[in-house]
């Protein structure tokens, strides 16, 4: 298998034998939005809003949270919008991994994205993503309550895990982060991800652009 190389990674380079860690493309809830945008089964899409929220201790590098974790995001968004992005806003904490970005596409879709690593230690990964369209929306969010979406949370009187169970392989991820993760790094051992940079150079220029 070609070796995986984080967007920031695959920026620097000019040959395609590798493959780039853009993971929302195999994300599941990812692939349930293109599916109804493909099957028009809740109308036009809309919006889009991603969310990624981590504790300190799991806390990347500026770098990384910019270059790496929000671009995999952004071209998730471009991949459903089925557009590549024409402005792009982002405001960002000085000297934090705390960020908010909106971005808009020639078609008239826009993206929401917020991104948060400076959460108390105490608190678990999470991730979600909700696509609004114009007939209803699609979403691994819970419309109510707690973050405990269905199959997620295993609870006794002596523990809490959130596992998983997407099939009897085991073991099971522990919450949408690590799911999300997984499931490239699954999809690119069975080569059903395309070698490539794609969009990471153009990606790489405009977050740069946008934080200027």
């Amino acid at each position: 298998m070609l070796p995986i190389l984080t967007p920031g990674e695959a920026a620097a380079r000019d040959d395609g034998e590798f493959l780039t860690g853009f993971y929302w493309r195999t994300g599941s809830v990812l692939l349930r939005v293109a599916e109804a945008a493909a099957r028009n089964t809740c109308g036009e899409l809309c919006s889009l809003r991603f969310t990624w929220s981590r504790p300190k201790r799991s806390a990347s590098s500026e770098t990384e949270f910019l270059y790496d974790t929000f671009a995999a995001m952004l071209d998730g968004a471009e991949l459903l919008a089925q557009a590549e992005c024409s402005r792009l806003v982002l405001e960002k904490v000085p000297g934090m991994n705390l960020l908010f970005g909106l971005a808009g596409f020639p078609n008239g879709v826009t993206a929401e994205f917020e991104l948060n690593e400076c959460l108390p230690d105490t608190m678990p990964d999470t991730c979600f993503l909700k696509a609004n369209f114009t007939h209803g929306h699609v979403t691994n969010q819970p419309i109510v309550g707690h973050f405990n979406e269905e199959g997620m949370l295993f609870a006794t009187d002596r523990e809490l895990r959130r596992e998983i169970p997407e099939n009897v392989e085991g073991p099971f991820p522990d919450g949408p982060v690590e799911q999300l993760l997984r499931r490239f790094r699954k999809a690119a051992a069975r080569g059903l991800v395309p070698p490539g940079a794609f969009g990471a150079v153009r990606l790489n220029k405009l977050i740069r652009g946008a934080l200027k």
